[in-house]
């Protein structure tokens, strides 16, 4: 599937790397976590301390793609030290030790599992996700009772738009049906994703972004059609400079950039769809080559359950903590912001796009193709 990726990196995250060592401490001791960029600051990780500051220091390695995460597992697997010396004769060492803890995205999550990359983590041991609620329980549960990877972030796609193009119509931008009007001909862009906008058009008929058989779905084709009319590019990374010079005034985007983008360029608004939309999420997995203990990991993972960890991900990173329905004391900032505390029933309403069948992914593709030759 297509990569959601942050394509801005926030200032502080530069200085993550440098902070976050800790030089005194023997490298073996040290905890290794490679992270999506962006995905932990400063601000989180000061709260880490706070909270546990005897603990073995940790040292983060950002990596810009959650693509290019998915691939250092697939690579950390494969890599024996027969190969390493192969490949690499001039070293003298073993290979690097596996990473402790790695970021994932949801759409790679399931293929890392299929694929025996990732050990179970012990989940039973944390207390504080025992209040995990769905959508996230039921997509980390693997039929077998083992759990491999824990969402410590979530976020949605959602409609960011020009606020000035749009206040002279006599209506809101509100719900993904607002996207067929025809004051927006050739002025919005979509994802480059098929999944995703299918997904929403899906949504809008009152089916489920996972449906099984969507060629079967009456009028759907067309519907497509229609919306591809109003359609002036789709991508997934370029869509702020024609936001920004008119050229486009509404585009579908992820939430982590619109909320980014939007404190630098106050002219922009965004709005999560009522009826339900998709989510992303970024979880925590242990690569199957790990050697560290469970014990090591878990004030870490327990961390981001905290309150304080919840209020620092939802201001510092752009997203919301899994658990930020059942935390009281939240910031006003996050319970007012409701691109990260999300209207409940929308959120119930949401779904996390899921892998389906080849078979059905390929009635998606055929149904894309269509569209984009309307």
């Amino acid at each position: 599937m297509s990569s959601r990726r942050q394509f801005l990196v926030s200032a502080g995250t530069v200085t993550l790397a440098s902070m976050l060592g800790g030089c005194g401490a023997p490298k073996e001791s040290r905890l290794q976590f490679r992270v999506l960029e962006g995905s932990i600051s400063p601000q989180v990780l000061k709260a880490f301390r706070r909270s546990y500051p005897d603990h073995k220091r940790i040292k983060f390695k950002p990596v810009d793609q959650l693509a290019k995460l998915f691939e250092d597992l697939k690579k950390i697997q494969e890599t024996t030290p027969e190969n390493y010396n192969k490949r690499f004769p001039w070293q003298s060492e073993n290979p690097p030790i596996a990473p402790d803890l790695v970021t994932i995205g949801n759409g790679w999550f399931k293929e890392a599992i299929a694929a025996e990359l990732l050990q179970p983590l012990a989940v039973d041991q944390l207390e504080t996700w025992q209040d995990l609620d769905e959508p996230w329980r039921t997509f980390i549960e693997e039929q077998s009772g083992k759990t491999y990877g824990i969402p410590y972030r979530w976020g949605t796609t959602l409609l960011l738009y020009r606020k000035d193009k749009l206040k002279k119509f006599d209506w809101q931008l509100t719900d993904w049906e607002d996207l067929w009007r025809e004051e927006l001909k050739n002025k919005i862009s979509l994802l480059d994703h098929s999944r995703e906008v299918i997904g929403f058009v899906l949504k809008n008929f009152g089916f489920s972004y996972n449906d099984k058989d969507p060629e079967a779905i009456a009028g759907l084709s067309e519907e497509l059609g229609l919306l591809h009319r109003n359609v002036k590019f789709y991508s997934s990374t370029h869509y702020l400079q024609p936001l920004i010079t008119g050229d486009t005034w509404v585009a579908q985007a992820w939430s982590q950039d619109a909320l980014s983008l939007m404190k630098r360029y106050r002219n922009l608004g965004a709005v999560v769809p009522k009826s339900g939309t998709a989510l992303w999420c970024d979880l925590w997995v242990q690569p199957k080559k790990s050697e560290r203990e469970f014990a090591d990991l878990k004030p870490w993972l327990e961390f981001c359950a905290n309150e304080r960890a919840i209020n620092q991900f939802a201001q510092s990173t752009f997203a919301a903590s899994p658990l930020i329905y059942q935390t009281e004391n939240l910031d006003a900032k996050v319970t007012e912001n409701p691109l990260i505390f999300v209207n409940p029933e929308t959120y119930q309403n949401s779904e996390i796009i899921e892998t389906l069948p080849p078979s059905t992914e390929a009635q998606y593709q055929t149904l894309w193709q269509q569209m984009r030759q309307a």
